[in-house]
C-alpha cells in the first residue's frame, strides 16, 4: 500500500470525524452521509490494502448510496417537530380574540398581544372592540368582529 496519509485508514476516519462535527455546526442533515461514507471507506482501506483511485471510488459510490437512502427514507418519513409553529408567529393567533387598541380605520388597526403590538386588517371598528383573528400574512393579522363569522 502507498504510504499516502492522506488516503489512509486513518485519512479517511479524520474526514469522517471533520463531516460529524460539520453535521453539528451546520443546520440540516447533509454532512453525515459523506461522513458515514468516509467511515466505511476507512474500514475498508484498514481491512484491504487498495490504492487511493480505488478509495476515491468507493468513497464516492458509497457517498451516492448513503444520500440516496437518507433521501428515500426521509421522502418515505418525513421530520416532525414538536412545534410546527414555531417560526410561524402570527399564525399561532389564528382563532383567538383579543381587543382593538387603535381602531380600524381605512382597513388597519393594532391589537395588543401579549408585550406586542400587532398591526391588523379588517373591517371599520373602533377602539376596544374585540375582534377575532381569522388569518396571517407575514406579521400582519386578519381579523373580523368577534362573534361574526369570516364569511358575514
Amino acid at each position: 500500500m502507498e504510504e499516502n496519509f492522506l488516503f489512509g485508514p486513518w485519512g479517511w476516519m479524520i474526514l469522517a470525524a471533520v463531516l460529524f462535527v460539520l453535521e453539528i455546526t451546520a443546520p440540516g442533515i447533509f454532512f453525515m452521509w459523506f461522513g458515514l461514507a468516509a467511515a466505511v471507506t476507512g474500514l475498508i482501506t484498514f481491512g484491504y490494502d487498495i490504492s487511493w483511485q480505488w478509495q476515491l471510488l468507493w468513497f464516492g459510490v458509497l457517498s451516492l448510496i448513503s444520500v440516496g437512502l437518507a433521501a428515500r427514507y426521509l421522502r418515505n418519513h418525513p421530520l416532525t417537530s414538536d412545534r410546527p409553529l414555531l417560526n410561524l408567529r402570527a399564525t399561532r393567533h389564528v382563532g383567538k380574540t383579543y381587543i382593538l387598541v387603535d381602531p380600524i380605520v381605512d382597513g388597519r388597526g393594532s391589537v395588543r398581544i401579549g408585550d406586542s403590538v400587532w398591526r391588523v386588517s379588517g373591517p371599520e371598528l373602533p377602539e376596544g372592540e374585540k375582534v377575532t383573528v381569522t388569518g396571517a400574512d407575514g406579521t400582519l393579522l386578519y381579523v373580523t368582529k368577534a362573534g361574526e363569522s369570516e364569511a358575514a
